[in-house]
């Protein structure tokens, strides 16, 4: 027997709609389910019915860094990681408050690309230049010496050893523990 191909309901939502902008690098759904979107002209919460977007307000202490933001991660409190293209924001969406803005100050502008969540809980924070590893409970956050500089994505094999895809192609075996 050859299975029936229903339709799926679909609806195509736009700038028309409250969208700040069509770019999208990432998207989430919360733990409330509200859908978080990484726009390029900021941050979209979206009800089901309406969207709330967060814009960078020079004026104000509660604001996204920066617009163009780029990566999503909900942690175990409920809070956001957005990586934008000057390093991160964190965010409460409880209080919707910004909590923290961070960018390694040595570097200069740092776009994060991707949040990834380690075996023991920690955060893998793939950026332009390399990758960072953040205690989410802390929130220290220390560099990770890692060959590649563009790092797009990151994989945890079993023992412990790191594959970092690249920009430049292809992607790099680390072993911590033998470097």
């Amino acid at each position: 027997t050859f299975a029936q191909q229903g339709e799926i309901a679909s609806r195509h939502y736009s700038m028309k709609d409250g969208l700040p902008d069509l770019g999208i690098d990432a998207v989430i759904q919360d733990r409330n389910g509200f859908i978080w979107l990484a726009t390029y002209s900021g941050l979209s919460k979206f009800d089901g019915y309406t969207f709330t977007n967060f814009r960078n307000n020079p004026v104000s202490t509660n604001t996204l860094s920066t617009n163009r933001t780029t990566a999503l991660w909900e942690d175990k409190g409920g809070r956001l990681w957005i990586g934008h293209a000057q390093g991160f924001d964190l965010f409460d969406p409880a209080t919707e408050r910004f909590v923290l803005h961070w960018a390694d100050s040595g570097k200069g502008n740092i776009m994060v690309l991707r949040f990834k969540e380690m075996k023991d809980g920690k955060l893998w924070i793939c950026t332009s230049h390399g990758i960072y590893i953040a205690d989410t409970e802390t929130l220290g956050i220390e560099k990770l010496t890692v060959h590649s500089r563009w790092t797009w994505d990151v994989a945890e094999w079993r023992d412990g050893s790191l594959l970092s895809a690249n920009a430049g192609g292809g992607f790099y075996y680390e072993n911590p523990k033998t470097n």
